[in-house]
């Protein structure tokens, strides 16, 4: 279906990333970008009984990107562990933590067993209340799963006959033969998303960065996640066409510093924002870009707010655009429609604007043409699909969720928290339930009509799937997290984690 969105365009066009200007974005019917045209300029034909959305003096801009993220970790709390008194020296330490596996694993993976389904609607509105249209870490499956929220972006295959791999990731450090097969992978077209030596500048995860060197992965197709420990002088070897996912909040609340992104950038590789997971990160892209600002002014970054709205649109986009066939991360003609509406002041500098906005300022979310989430009145403006409503913080919004076995009727969000909450309330009896249904399941495991099945991806660097305990009895789960950065949320954060206080200024921004 064809859309016509009108307001203040911020499109981050490659030819002139700094235009703003009032106009048009025009999507055809096959939800890609046709024309982004000034006010004064006349339409394109065939839009004259397209849906009309006026943002009026708000900002559009190109959807969210969030390059580095581990979903199925997403309802719970920041974590840090009461004994520990100095920071950890990389992302293989504070796993070993006592309070690791039930304050973190075991709840994740209960969630996961029992409630697939409700989880993954959970964390993606929690991402998409934030802007985000593209998020990376979505945890594996058994089968394809329909009807995503939010863009996938290592199950995107973009129609491709057979399910083509455009994105590869790992969070589990590979071997050398693995790193020289990934190598070989991204030199014939696919893009490489790497955790990539977390830890403290001087540890051992440095190892990492040069096993990748070693095996011929530091190309323009790697990303690498962290590289926190790695020297600012060894990032000379990666040239000039790789890319870092920086998550600033989860490296100075692990390991009291973060990564050399200024260096890097100078550098020629491309930096880029990601969330991380909830135990210690935002929750979502556009809380991270607060924490970018926060840590660029008291670490010296000459970073302009420009350069960090760059770090979710363009930046990117960019670096996806070397393996996907689609475009994101710009408004032009010919890239998909992914795109957010933020509310500004009419004067407003639309980089400072996006990087002080909050969760109540983003007005409408559209995903590849589509309305997926916003105020009431523009989701009507803009003939979304079946929407829910749904209370986030102060404000009221709808969002387009619908039920997994049947995609034409609206999902209630009211079902999804009363499921996660009898999950929470007996894990035990939730997961010998869903593992019985699974059990008398005749078909095959990656049918369609198969019972969903998530793995739970350890960001550790150690193994690859997280489990649950001997006794079931021992899972306690948390409450659930709102989805906003609430006082609750600041609160949890004053005390706690290796940061010194820095991450304590956030709440400035919500204020």
């Amino acid at each position: 279906m064809a859309l016509v969105v009108k307001g203040r365009i911020v499109p981050l066009a490659a030819g002139d990333p700094g235009t703003v200007f009032r106009g048009s974005v025009f999507v055809d019917d096959g939800g890609l970008v046709e024309q982004v045209l000034p006010a004064r300029r006349k339409a394109p034909a065939g839009y004259e009984q397209a849906p009309l959305v006026d943002a009026g003096d708000a900002l559009v801009f190109p959807g969210l990107i969030d390059l580095h993220n581990h979903l199925a970790y997403n309802t719970l709390p920041l974590w840090a562990d009461p004994t520990r008194t100095d920071p950890y020296l990389d992302h293989n330490t504070w796993p070993r933590r006592k309070t690791y596996a039930p304050d973190v694993t075991w709840p994740a993976y209960a969630f996961i067993t029992a409630a697939p389904e409700e989880l993954l609607a959970y964390v993606e509105v929690k991402a998409i209340i934030g802007g985000t249209t593209s998020i990376q870490g979505s945890p594996p499956n058994n089968r394809p799963r329909d009807n995503w929220l939010v863009r996938n972006i290592e199950d995107e295959t973009w129609g491709e006959t057979g399910g083509a791999n455009f994105v590869y990731a790992s969070t589990l450090t590979e071997k050398p033969a693995g790193l020289k097969d990934r190598a070989k992978k991204m030199r014939d077209g696919a893009l490489f998303i790497y955790h990539c030596a977390e830890g403290t500048l001087g540890s051992t995860a440095a190892r990492e960065y040069t096993a990748c060197a070693h095996a011929g992965c530091l190309q323009s197709r790697f990303v690498g996640v962290h590289c926190s420990s790695v020297a600012p002088a060894a990032f000379d070897e990666w040239g000039d066409a790789g890319a870092i996912a920086w998550s600033p909040f989860s490296n100075l609340w692990l390991y009291g510093m973060t990564t050399a992104v200024e260096p890097a950038a100078h550098d020629g590789l491309t930096v880029c924002l990601g969330s991380d997971w909830a135990p210690s990160g935002t929750k979502h892209v556009l809380g991270e870009l607060k924490v970018a600002r926060v840590v660029s002014q008291h670490l010296g970054f000459d970073f302009t707010d420009e350069q960090l709205v760059a770090m979710v649109t363009s930046n990117p986009g960019d670096v996806l655009a070397r393996a996907w066939p689609r475009r994101v991360g710009r408004l032009e003609a010919g890239a998909v429609a992914d795109l957010v509406v933020v509310d500004a002041s009419p004067r407003a500098v639309p980089w400072h604007a996006l990087v002080h906005a909050v969760e109540r300022d983003v007005q409408l979310v559209v995903i590849g043409g589509t309305a997926r989430y916003g105020t009431a009145k523009l989701m009507k403006a803009a003939a979304a699909p079946v929407t829910t409503p749904l209370r986030v913080g102060t404000e009221n919004r709808r969002v387009a969720l619908t039920r997994p076995d049947a995609p034409q009727k609206a999902w209630p969000w009211k079902e999804i928290v009363a499921r996660l909450e009898t999950v929470r309330a007996n894990p035990k009896a939730a997961i010998d339930a869903a593992e019985s249904r699974r059990a008398t399941f005749a078909g095959a495991a990656h049918a369609r009509d198969a019972p969903l099945r998530l793995e739970l991806d350890m960001p550790t660097g150690l193994g690859p799937y997280g489990g649950l305990p001997g006794n079931l009895d021992d899972i306690v789960i948390p409450p659930l997290q709102s989805l906003t950065h609430d006082a609750d949320w600041f609160a949890s954060i004053n005390g706690r984690g290796f940061h010194g206080g820095l991450l304590d200024e956030l709440h400035k921004f919500y204020a």
